[in-house]
């Protein structure tokens, strides 16, 4: 994993212009979860959760969400839209919730 493999999500996370495509880029990103319960409520009363994508030393994409491996392309088109600094993501993985939600 290099800082390369971080070039579009460390543009779109400042708010640069970073164009969506349908390749995979590595980050940390927030997405509605769909899982479990969440799946039965109106998409926007799904709780926000953190995910995110990487390569590992092979070079091969790997992904999380919440915590559990999942499939890169199966998280990317959602995910994309919603890049979050690394320090939301490591807060959402202390606390199950999102800095601005924090009671």
């Amino acid at each position: 994993m290099s800082a390369a493999d971080f070039g579009w999500w460390s543009a779109a996370v400042s708010g640069e212009p970073a164009p969506v495509h349908s390749d995979p880029e590595c980050g940390y990103f927030k997405l509605r979860d769909r899982r479990g319960a969440n799946k039965q409520l109106a998409a926007i009363k799904r709780p926000w959760v953190a995910c995110a994508i990487w390569r590992d030393e092979a070079g091969e994409l790997k992904a999380e969400l919440g915590g559990a491996p999942t499939d890169p392309d199966r998280i990317w088109p959602y995910c994309a839209k919603f890049p979050i600094p690394y320090a939301d993501y490591q807060y959402w993985h202390q606390h199950e919730r999102f800095p601005e939600i924090a009671a």
